[in-house]
């Protein structure tokens, strides 16, 4: 907040552009025209995920740069939807620069896969999960997969987890930590199914990245997840314990709803936006923010 309200702010005295704020606030104290990008409203709607000063510092510079900025892209259409109904800005003026997909993220990564199972000691058919932020409910999706793999007809995965979040000891569970991006695809790739019991999301990175891999997801419909994903999900009415465990067991049992699944996601995923369209839409919000 210091360096962009200070420093950032102090060197546009000299620049005759257009300034691009690409993590929800601009300097406010700057007359330099400017783009601001709004990834999403957590400080709002899921405030556990922050401490109380860093959603007061988000909600102050948030607020205030989506008045000042000439032109606010957003990430999504649940996220624009909300920028302009919180803030009563000028719908006009909000636009949307989706994510999209790395290439990294296909069903052939699936071929790496295998020294990854001998180096977590992955020994049989695997769901996947991720921790970290309080909103994506790691305890959840853990919950979920036990009552889900208790039924002997699921084959009785194990569940991988991700991220820098640790889950209880148990022996079906396999904490693979940290992962970069080639580990995360390829373990992705070998799932036979994404558990993501998220509460809010700006976008929903991981469920794009799910189904470009070809593996199915099984989600409530929060957010963006619908606009994202359409029929490549396996909805559950919400992303509850009890609903979350049915969905994934429907996905376990059933080797045609998982294939009607990877079918769709893969679909999905050659039809997202890329960053090409966004880019294409920053440059048109760079000449507007210029005029």
């Amino acid at each position: 907040m210091v360096w962009l309200q200070v420093s950032v702010a102090r060197w546009l005295r000299h620049f005759d552009g257009v300034f691009h704020g690409t993590y929800n606030a601009i300097p406010l104290a700057s007359d330099t025209p400017s783009v601001v990008t709004i990834h999403d409203l957590l400080w709002m709607h899921h405030p556990g995920d922050l401490s109380a000063p860093r959603r007061a510092s988000f909600g102050l510079q948030a607020r205030s740069s989506v008045h000042s900025a000439r032109v606010v892209a957003t990430v999504s259409e649940f996220v624009r939807e909300s920028v302009i109904e919180v803030y009563h800005i000028t719908p006009a003026g909000v636009v949307v620069t989706p994510n999209a997909i790395d290439p990294i993220f296909s069903p052939e990564r699936v071929s790496d896969t295998k020294p990854l199972l001998r180096r977590f000691g992955i020994n049989r058919p695997y769901v996947m999960a991720i921790g970290g932020a309080k909103r994506r409910c790691l305890a959840v999706a853990i919950e979920a997969w036990r009552r889900a793999a208790s039924d002997p007809r699921s084959g009785r995965p194990q569940l991988v987890v991700v991220g820098p979040q640790a889950p209880p000891p148990d022996p079906g569970i396999i904490y693979a930590g940290r992962v970069d991006d080639p580990d995360w695809a390829a373990l992705l790739a070998g799932a036979m199914a994404f558990c993501y019991p998220t509460r809010y999301e700006g976008f929903g990175m991981p469920a794009l990245e799910a189904v470009a891999s070809g593996v199915p997801i099984v989600c409530a419909p929060v957010g963006p997840l619908p606009e994202i994903l359409g029929d490549a999900a396996e909805w559950c009415a919400t992303p509850g314990v009890a609903d979350m465990a049915g969905g994934l067991l429907r996905v376990l049992v059933d080797r045609a709803r998982r294939e009607e699944l990877r079918t769709a996601g893969l679909a999905r995923a050659a039809a997202a936006p890329t960053w090409a369209h966004s880019a294409d839409v920053l440059s048109a919000a760079y000449e507007k923010a210029a005029q």
